[in-house]
């Protein structure tokens, strides 16, 4: 999956400037696809020279102009392939997993004090789509057939977390509390 479908799909809701896509990402797809300002515009303006979106200046005041973007029906087109292509295995490159996947070549009292660190963190972020899934079922809103496939992909997120949550702390639990390390090991390496 690429940023230009992400955002062909927020703008096929609902126009949108660069702004307004990026905090839409962070409160709806950042979990899956999350992206940067720069990544945005530079995918906006690729959007445009391929005929996907246009975009029309909106002068404010004291400020520069603010760019409306619209999906095209050349851009719908795209989309709509896009979600009908065959679901294939995601190419996988995630940075986390290859450092554990190496671990071995970490100091051990490092590398627990950093899956332990991991370990909160990942339970802060499936407790914060915990809530964004209770704020939606709260207010399911006019688009229910959507909500159904956004929650559907928070859902399957939050049980990737809840596995690697489970995995992590049983790995920790198995590798015991880590032996300081030494002064003379310390010495020794130097």
């Amino acid at each position: 999956m690429s940023l230009r479908y992400a955002l062909l799909g927020l703008l096929a809701v609902q126009p949108a400037s660069g702004y307004d896509l990026k905090r839409a990402i962070n409160r709806s797809t950042y979990f899956i696809w999350n992206a940067t300002g720069p990544q945005i515009y530079n995918t906006l303006h690729a959007l445009r020279e391929e005929g996907f979106i246009t975009s029309k200046a909106l002068a404010q005041s004291g400020k520069p102009d603010k760019h409306i973007h619209t999906i095209t029906a050349q851009g719908r087109k795209a989309l709509r392939e896009f979600a009908n292509e065959p679901i294939r295995a995601a190419v996988t490159r995630d940075e986390v997993l290859l450092r554990i996947f190496f671990g071995n070549f970490a100091d051990k009292d490092v590398v627990t004090r950093e899956l332990q660190a991991y370990l909160e963190r990942m339970g802060k972020e499936r407790m914060a789509m915990e809530e964004t899934e209770a704020r939606v079922n709260a207010h399911p809103g006019p688009k229910h057939e959507a909500r159904r496939f956004q929650l559907l992909s928070l859902r399957i997120k939050v049980a990737q977390i809840r596995a690697m949550e489970k995995e992590l702390s049983n790995f920790l639990k198995e590798a015991g509390p880590q032996p300081a390390v030494s002064r003379s090991r310390l010495g020794s390496a130097v």
